[in-house]
């Protein structure tokens, strides 16, 4: 950036274009990325890319495998990050978004009556449904069960829990042995000396907290889709199967979809397209 005599600032496109490409080639984000054909181009992006500082690499977590007998291989997933939401999907296809310092542990493969993981911080689940195969979450002696669903765990300062449902319901069970209580889409329940209450939800932002920075290691591209379109509401369309199971580690910082769409395709060397509202994803040279 260079300062003229009127103290404005400029740009100097070109010095932030090759250290922005520099740093993704060196964390191998692009594989052959073809050079601008024009300056507006090239600024365009640059302005965007400055504006939200979309992609930048960091490993935030650390997985660990361990055994528990012949059948209990195990995952402990746990995000070392600094506000930033980790988001992993899971072999059964729900989207789990960690909140800072939040970890979950789960098998390798589920059981086939039962998908169970454990819980420890605030992480909002997007969770496949599955009537015959009921999804389980257990978190500080508290067990939440649902078959399809969209459900924000947290904890505040006190280490009060909640629940927050967006959609479909959810049974809680608290370590007392009441009755499990039902929390449908629009409902909160807190857990409190007199045990689990419920009531509308009143903080709309405890959904979208978890899109404001979303960090992704080594996921598919179909699922980096899928969960920005399950928490931001925007359709995204991959338009070629071919293309599904290519790979990316990124972190978005405050985008809107169509600049993490962007975002993507500079990655992975790939195109957008925007029609009537919705983006799609397409191969660079299709």
């Amino acid at each position: 950036m260079k300062q003229d005599n009127d103290n404005t600032y400029r740009i100097d496109t070109d010095k932030a274009w090759n250290t922005l490409r520099s740093r993704l080639e060196k964390d191998r984000l692009l594989t052959c990325v073809p050079e601008y054909q024009s300056d507006k181009k090239r600024i365009r992006f640059l302005q965007r890319a400055a504006a939200v500082a979309a992609v930048c690499i960091g490993i935030i977590f650390s997985i660990f495998h361990f055994s528990q007998g012949k059948d209990k291989a195990l995952v402990f997933l746990q995000n070392k990050g600094n506000s930033e939401t980790l988001v992993t999907t899971l072999t059964d296809g729900s989207t789990i978004y960690l909140a800072n310092n939040a970890s979950i542990s789960y098998p390798t493969a589920f059981a086939k009556n039962q998908r169970e993981v454990e819980l420890n911080g605030n992480a909002l689940f997007c969770v496949t449904k599955n009537e015959k195969c009921p999804f389980v979450v257990k978190t500080n002696g508290i067990t939440i069960e649902v078959v399809g669903t969209i459900f924000a765990v947290q904890y505040s300062i006190d280490n009060t829990f909640e629940l927050f449902v967006k959609q479909g319901k959810v049974n809680v069970l608290a370590k007392d042995d009441r009755p499990a209580v039902p929390v449908e889409a629009g409902e909160t329940v807190q857990l409190t000396e007199n045990g689990l209450n419920k009531s509308g939800i009143t903080n709309t932002g405890v959904f979208s907290r978890f899109a404001n920075k979303m960090c992704f290691k080594d996921e598919k591209l179909e699922n980096i889709v899928h969960a920005i379109n399950t928490i931001c509401g925007s359709p995204t369309i991959i338009a070629d199967e071919s293309l599904n199971n290519r790979t990316l580690t990124v972190t978005f910082d405050n985008n809107s979809v169509e600049t993490m769409t962007e975002l993507i395709c500079l990655a992975l060397n790939l195109k957008q397209i925007n029609k009537q509202d919705t983006l799609f994803i397409r191969p660079a040279f299709k």
